[in-house]
């Protein structure tokens, strides 16, 4: 698989909690890259999708189904699940081969709905290994309704972190379908993910205790080390922050954008951190 320079294709995982939009943001991509006349390929990674709306280069569910797996090892969902993430994984240097023939501009990777199973799987390292080839990013979606509290904010954001530890990946935050909150609860939200003296008060009023304390001490080695980026509201229906996704992208890697117009949309230096 290769770019149209001849180098390997920047890779980005779309990661985040069930329900938080990873397959509709990866449709708005394949359509959004179109219209600019980017080639973006995707992957649809997980086998328990009922049905995805953008079409994937490769698609686990034509080698696993869930439905199978549960019958042929008298499984429950969630064993399958965990399961058929193994057997895929298994199954990653034929994906690779599958895929080497491509090419195209960016590669867009469709993860299982329950963050787990891509995460915590020694499985998923050997994918990442297997189709990142160093070229590799993290896209992490927060969901909005989650978000809306201090405490499934912070939840989330620590979520991030220990999916950035252990995949090793840079990794971008994106809040979800941010066009489905009132504006009051978007501002208030970007300001938690801006500034950590505000959620700190946040989390003091609606919790307080040593839970509250914990939590503030993990945002403040996070805030010393640099690794928790900021937060880019998005809208998958919108069209809006698709322009930060692809400039993560290159900002990382390179491509794209010298050749193509339209979507530079820098973001820079906000992203390191909280802005106090």
């Amino acid at each position: 698989m290769a770019a149209a320079d001849g180098t390997a294709p920047p890779v980005l995982f779309i990661v985040g909690t069930a329900g938080a939009g990873k397959s509709t943001l990866v449709t708005a991509i394949q359509r959004w890259a179109r219209f600019l006349e980017i080639e973006a390929l995707t992957i649809n990674l997980d086998p328990g999708a009922e049905r995805v709306h953008y079409d994937p280069e490769f698609d686990v569910r034509d080698i696993v189904s869930l439905s199978d797996v549960m019958d042929e090892y008298d499984l429950g969902p969630n064993g399958a699940q965990i399961l058929a993430a193994d057997l895929v994984a298994m199954q990653a240097n034929e994906i690779q081969a599958e895929l080497d023939g491509l090419s195209g501009d960016l590669l867009i990777i469709d993860t299982p709905g329950q963050v787990e199973l891509f995460a915590f799987r020694e499985a998923s390292s050997h994918f990442v290994e297997v189709l990142g080839q160093d070229r590799a990013a993290l896209i992490f979606l927060f969901d909005p309704m989650l978000s809306q509290s201090a405490s499934g904010f912070v939840s989330q954001m620590l979520l991030s972190n220990i999916v950035h530890f252990r995949l090793g990946l840079p990794t971008a935050n994106f809040l979800s379908k941010a066009d489905l909150l009132e504006p009051d609860d978007l501002e208030r939200i970007l300001e938690w993910g801006e500034r950590l003296e505000s959620l700190e008060a946040a989390l003091y009023e609606e919790a307080g205790g040593q839970r509250t304390e914990f939590a503030i001490g993990q945002l403040r080695m996070m805030q010393q080390s640099q690794i928790q980026p900021g937060l880019i509201p998005l809208s998958s229906e919108k069209e809006e922050g698709l322009a930060d996704i692809l400039s993560f992208a290159q900002n990382l890697f390179g491509g794209m954008a010298d050749s193509k117009d339209g979507f530079a949309s820098d973001i820079g230096p906000e992203v390191d951190g909280w802005n106090d």
